[in-house]
């Protein structure tokens, strides 16, 4: 066979990387000519530099024959164009930051480059990184690579593109309030949002930590299998000395959890806004897996998670978008209509002080509120969005347009939580991919994943739910 016959996953590169069936050199053209095929598809990328690239696969071939082994060497990764890559323009789909090139790595790149990982691409964003929609008026629109009328999702929605196109093995997103689950549920691959607190976002723009966002926002890794993920994810979590929330952390191996015996909570509605059919069987067909893999299966009801929406936006925005009005400012008005019409709207949840610490005091109890809700099990399971990808600038469940930001309640509820949530593909509905989240206890990342594997095991995972979508749309292509 072959050493490029079907697409491997990152693991499985990895280990012929380590055998000498394929050189890093090798590789790294093989994901530069599907890259270019790829982008001229869904256009998902915003810099890429093959003789940068090449060369830093040549010198990782350089370092394996001297005796080097690091757990990423030689393997091309994907980065959001909103974590700095040293020499690589930071744009963050705005005209604003056209002369942003970091002259340093984020911990996150830095640390998957000292595993010996070689940087592929930057991929797109939404403007300011505030849509499901990754859309902007500088880099354009990113399609879905299972059907060009539907959005990718946001924020992440590049490195979602790429991973589902299977142009990138890996790849780094960053999730506030979703926007790592939302293009992994649309494009059918694998996402983990880490506990807050666990993974430094020291190198991302616009920072978050000196906001209301607080430890809400994120980097996680993203993928086409839980152990890809899980891998980038042990390499990436623990303090650096810079981000003032987070503290050194070792992740403990997700092999090492027993699925059987786990108790395992899940709904299939959010209370907040109607699911499809093929949302409500997608929840109940993975749950099926995991109590046949032994776990003990109870079905729950969330919290009330419609504040979620009020809160996310109000911590947000407490200064009623000043800042992002201030940092966009530059851009000359040269934003989509989407993004337009946010940083006015915002300004109605500008807050006294006084107003936000008792924001602040909801917050924490909602916080609260969601934690002691998970810690009734091990995992819960639960809807991503009430639907697959929608249509350009349409919600998803209904496909109808609409400014409504209640089809994501079920993310922004676990955002605020500060919780752990893989996302995995599970199945499919009209033809698109269908996952759901999987969500644990703070730091207790490794049992959502272990989970999630289950999961992938029982129903294919990303090769069952998009492979054959994208072998059928290529020949309809040709």
């Amino acid at each position: 066979m072959s050493a490029f016959a079907g697409e491997p996953s990152a693991g499985e590169w990895l280990r012929r990387l380590a055998g000498g069936d394929v050189s890093s050199r090798e590789l790294a053209q093989r994901c530069l000519d599907r890259l270019e095929s790829a982008n001229s598809r869904v256009n998902a990328v915003t810099h890429v530099d093959p003789d940068r690239v090449l060369a830093d696969a040549a010198e990782a071939d350089r370092a394996r024959a001297v005796g080097a082994d690091g757990a990423l060497l030689g393997l091309p990764v994907t980065v959001k164009d909103s974590i700095a890559v040293a020499g690589a323009p930071r744009r963050c789909g705005s005209f604003a930051r056209a002369d942003d090139v970091p002259t340093e790595d984020a911990t996150t790149v830095a640390r998957a480059r000292a595993a010996g990982a070689v940087v592929l691409a930057k991929t797109t964003t939404p403007e300011y990184m505030w849509s499901y929609e990754t859309e902007s008026a500088l880099h354009g629109r990113t399609l879905n690579p299972l059907d060009a009328a539907r959005t990718s999702g946001g924020s992440s929605g590049g490195e979602g593109a790429l991973i589902g196109a299977g142009a990138s093995p890996l790849g780094l997103g960053t999730d506030g309030g979703g926007s790592i689950r939302v293009p992994s549920h649309y494009c059918g691959i694998v996402g983990h949002r880490p506990s807050a607190r666990l993974v430094p976002e020291t190198g991302v723009w616009p920072s978050t930590r000196e906001t209301g966002f607080v430890d809400m926002s994120t980097i996680g890794p993203m993928g086409r299998s839980v152990a890809d993920v899980a891998l980038l994810l042990g390499l990436i979590v623990g303090g650096d000395d810079t981000d003032p929330f987070v503290a050194p952390f070792v992740l403990p191996d997700f092999r090492t959890i027993d699925v059987q015996g786990l108790r395992i909570g899940f709904y299939d509605a959010d209370g907040a806004w109607p699911p499809t059919d093929g949302t409500r069987a997608t929840v109940r067909r993975a749950v099926e897996a995991l109590e046949e893999a032994g776990a003990a299966v109870a079905e729950t009801v969330p919290p009330p998670l419609e504040e979620a929406n009020e809160i996310f936006f109000r911590m947000m925005a407490a200064d009623g978008g000043a800042r992002a009005r201030a940092d966009l400012a530059a851009a000359g008005g040269r934003h989509v209509a989407q993004l337009d019409w946010l940083l006015g709207d915002l300004a109605q949840y500008e807050l006294s002080i006084s107003d936000y610490f008792a924001m602040v005091e909801r917050w924490a109890a909602f916080r609260s509120r969601m934690q002691r809700f998970v810690a009734g099990f091990d995992v819960v399971v639960a809807p991503v969005t009430p639907g697959p990808a929608p249509l350009h600038g349409c919600r998803p469940g209904d496909d109808e347009p609409g400014e409504t930001y209640l089809p994501w309640v079920n993310l922004m509820a676990y955002s605020i939580g500060g919780l752990p949530v893989t996302v995995v593909p599970v199945a499919s509905e009209r033809g698109l991919p269908l996952g759901v989240q999987v969500i644990a206890r703070p730091f207790h990342d490794h049992v959502a994943l272990a989970a999630a594997s289950a999961i992938e095991e029982a129903t294919g995972g990303y090769a069952a739910v998009t492979v054959p979508l994208l072998e059928s749309r290529q020949k309809e292509e040709r």
